[in-house]
């Protein structure tokens, strides 16, 4: 007889992970089994189908409640949203403290997947500043590498610079393959706060986890559950159907009262009610408080009179939960007379007094973390020479004394140990920084330089993955907290960045790990930065973070920090750093639709390149200027300043006297605007063919030198995709003038597409998906046009990119012969002054019958 046990099985069983029991049945759960147990028996004569097995992750859920009270109606509506194929994300919003955590970790702890994945994470932070840990991209990268492991293409996209918003897309198509729970537990750290501008309170700051809760609303077989402080605004859309969102509401004062009782708290009936409505049925204030009581005061309510709810502000977060925890601290450590300390000392209740002062000393050692404390980074606080006013009580006590610290702690309900990390509440870990920081500044200060010193020393200088730079990011927050900002940038620019690199950008695409570094650096984000830095370094770290917000699409966020890196690098004479910072800003601008501004702060670029000592940017300054003058539609002007840049060029560099780069891309496409209306027009209009072949041939051969200029020497994706834009570009311009093929045109369009792409040029991309659209359509596949035409609209309308969205409308209209496009495109044109478009759109309304 064959082994049993290498066969299918014909019974489910029981996966135990992480103390959640997850059923890996092949097939699922069947109707009407039983379970005995904890094995789930299928009354069917055949044994399902075999299927990959389930993928269950160990659960990153952290410092969860041990009971849950008046939850009763919100576990069925998950229960419900887990078996409705028409739910794919589910939202709880609630303040900190209400249980949130507590509620989701519980419910998937004990919920029987039927054979689904499994894998949670958790952004949960102090939620006073965003400080490395405001990014999505560490989760995303985990997230890919587990559900797209098979294959190893997770391991690949993780790696790679493709761009936030496309990993998340390629997460959500991993996560939609088979069935899953995926739990997001505080997403809040990622979305603006409600103090931010109406119109983007409660919206995700982060593309890349923005990309993939849409992708899983519009489809997914499982589900997604979303806990947060705030609404998530990006979600509203499909709130009626697929991704409802739910508050959760402070416990009644039933189920306060049984979390009292089920504590061990003593008193009336009465007593209990009023002490639950005190602190507005808030779970984590009753489960702190509960506790204390019984630890303290042998669980008599009526010395809750000793935390002082009167005080607690009970419009801040965790106000009531402050108060009880203050009042913990006070018992931990009392203030005694020098005759109670004597009589303590007689009494042999010293070693009470001495643990209560390692429990609160390890209290304010979590308080210089905003997540989750590494032992690592423990052991290295607890190391002598001691840091006074914080770790007096713990150096020098051995393990055995530090572990049962831990372990009482624990049993208070203000610690939980995970794996060898030591955590605590978010509102416990902020209460604690923000006293120390108050009360103790040298310590809170002497705390994270030790931390600082600990992280740069034991990481590896120049590690090659995400994974591998978070303790540096760490390492740049506890440089600052410890008032070493030129030590903590220095770390971020050599061993992040690694100088013009840009390793942790270019190589990890990790722009929002680096923005939350770069905060670090401001107080507020983002005009007012450190004056702890060098002049020429505050100009750096706006400019830095300028370009951080618009690559990451935070375009009217950006706007702030290039300006103000602008002034302050002007006002002290830095005439490059000035301009480079203009350019920059005169680009955003243009982004933003500003055509004019744009303008004015190209003139102000080529005006401090000029008193620069810099030839590179006194050309490029004026390309840049030539270029917005274009999009006006001054064409004549533009193409004057090009020559200029160009003469400049060829007397900076001989050897390559003509434009290349970005520069040359610019020129170029001025050079094809004729031709491009021309080949808009159709083949066998009225044009004068020569001339624009004679261009075309121009700017192809300016293309392949320039092409093989950065092929030869840096090899950047970039400027490889723009010289491949500008050749099929070329082409396709060609092929429709002569009415010929237009095949050639395709090789260099999709190498241009995919650089962008890799490149995480989202400000580039949507030229080269037009240009794929249109050739897509002359190719008889219009399906794939339009596609092309809406990623390239779905990119424009996050940033806002106003003149790609009146490029978009321009093609659709004369692809499609869409009428109520191209009015949307001349309201567009007319609006932000893009005299460029003009003639074309005139062409593309006569064609369509629209013209006067």
């Amino acid at each position: 007889m064959s082994d049993p046990d290498n066969q299918a099985p014909a019974t489910a069983k029981a996966v135990a992970n992480g103390g959640r029991a997850v059923a890996a049945a092949q097939g699922g759960v069947a109707a009407g089994g039983d379970i005995h147990g904890g094995v789930h028996i299928h009354n069917v004569a055949t044994p399902p189908p075999l299927i990959a097995p389930p993928k269950l992750a160990p659960t990153r859920l952290t410092h969860v409640a041990e009971h849950l009270f008046g939850r009763e109606a919100d576990l069925a509506k998950l229960d419900a949203a887990w078996a409705d194929p028409k739910i794919h994300v589910a939202t709880f919003v609630a303040w900190g403290g209400v249980g949130k955590t507590s509620l989701v970790a519980k419910w998937a702890a004990e919920k029987d997947l039927g054979g689904a994945d499994y894998f949670d994470w958790s952004f949960y932070s102090q939620g006073t500043r965003e400080e490395g840990s405001a990014s999505g991209e560490p989760f995303i990268a985990a997230a890919l590498r587990f559900f797209g492991e098979e294959e190893g293409e997770g391991e690949k996209i993780a790696s790679s610079a493709m761009s936030g918003w496309d990993k998340g897309a390629k997460l959500a198509a991993f996560v939609t393959r088979r069935k899953a729970l995926l739990i997001l537990d505080g997403l809040e750290p990622l979305q603006y706060p409600p103090s931010s501008p109406k119109e983007i309170a409660g919206q995700l700051k982060d593309p890349g986890i923005r990309s993939l809760l849409r992708g899983l609303a519009a489809q997914n077989p499982g589900l997604c559950v979303v806990t947060t402080r705030e609404s998530v605004k990006d979600l509203a859309a499909f709130r009626g159907g697929p991704a409802p969102e739910w508050s959760l509401e402070r416990l009644s004062t039933a189920a306060g009262v049984a979390l009292l009782e089920k504590l061990q708290v003593k008193g009336r009936q009465a007593e209990l009610e009023g002490l639950v409505e005190e602190v507005d049925g808030h779970a984590l204030t009753l489960q702190l408080l509960g506790s204390f009581l019984h630890d303290a005061h042998e669980g008599d309510i009526r010395k809750r009179d000793l935390v002082g709810f009167e005080e607690a502000d009970r419009e801040m977060q965790g106000g009531h939960a402050f108060r009880t925890i203050a009042a913990y601290e006070r018992w931990l450590v009392p203030k005694r007379t020098l005759s109670e300390k004597a009589s303590a000392w007689f009494s042999g209740k010293r070693e009470d007094s001495v643990g209560g002062k390692r429990q609160l000393g390890i209290l304010r050692l979590l308080g210089l973390f905003d997540r989750p404390a590494p032992a690592d980074c423990l052991n290295a606080l607890r190391r002598a020479p001691r840091i006074s006013d914080l770790t007096e009580a713990l150096v020098g006590i051995s393990d055995t004394q530090w572990n049962l610290a831990i372990s009482r702690l624990a049993a208070h309900g203000l610690v939980s140990v995970a794996g060898t990390t030591l955590d605590s509440h978010p509102l416990v870990r902020e209460y604690f920084g923000r006293h120390l920081r108050e009360n103790s500044p040298r310590a809170w200060r002497a705390g994270h330089l030790r931390l600082f010193k600990h992280l740069q020393d034991t990481t590896p200088f120049r590690p090659d993955t995400l994974e591998g730079l978070q303790p540096l990011y760490q390492a740049v927050a506890h440089g600052c907290h410890a008032g070493r900002h030129e030590g903590a940038l220095a770390n971020y620019d050599i061993r992040i960045q690694r100088g013009e690199q840009f390793y942790s950008t270019r190589r990890l695409g990790a722009i929002g790990a680096n923005l939350g570094a770069l905060t670090c650096f401001f107080d507020p984000p983002w005009s007012r930065v450190s004056t702890a830095l060098t002049v020429a370094s505050q100009g750096w770290v706006l400019n830095e973070a300028g370009n951080s917000l618009r690559a990451l699409g935070r375009l009217s966020e950006a706007s702030d920090p290039m300006r103000s890196g602008m002034e302050l690098s002007a006002s002290y004479g830095e005439w490059l750093n000035a301009a480079i910072g203009a350019g920059s800003l005169s680009d955003l601008e243009l982004t933003l639709g500003d055509i004019s501004a744009s303008i004015r702060e190209a003139e102000m670029s080529v005006s401090f390149a000029d008193r620069s000592s810099d030839t590179f940017f006194k050309l490029a300054s004026r390309a840049g200027q030539a270029s917005k003058l274009h999009q006006a539609g001054n064409q004549g002007e533009a193409l004057t300043l090009f020559s200029i840049a160009e003469r400049m060029q060829a007397e900076w560099r001989p050897a390559f006297p003509r434009l290349y780069s970005l520069q040359g891309f610019l020129h170029c496409d001025l050079l094809l605007s004729d031709a491009e209306r021309a080949a808009g027009r159709g083949h066998g209009v009225a044009i004068d063919l020569e001339r624009h072949l004679k261009v075309i041939r121009e700017v192809e051969g300016r293309g392949a030198a320039a092409l093989a200029v950065v092929l030869d020497g840096s090899n950047n994706l970039f400027d490889i995709s723009l010289n491949h834009l500008v050749l099929g570009r070329a082409m396709l311009f060609k092929a429709l003038l002569e009415g010929a093929d237009p095949e050639p045109a395709r090789a260099g369009i999709e190498q241009a597409v995919d650089g962008f792409r890799r490149a995480v040029r989202q400000d580039h991309l949507p030229k080269a998906l037009l240009t794929r659209a249109w050739l897509l359509f002359l190719e008889g596949n219009p399906a794939a046009a339009r596609a092309d035409l809406a990623e390239a609209q779905e990119i424009a309308e996050r940033g806002p990119m106003p003149l790609f969205l009146a490029d978009i409308a321009l093609y659709r209209g004369r692809l499609f012969g869409d009428r109520a496009a191209l009015a949307e495109a001349r309201r567009l044109i007319e609006k932000h002054g893009y005299g460029r478009r003009l003639e074309e759109l005139a062409d593309a309304e006569e064609a369509s019958g629209m013209a006067d």
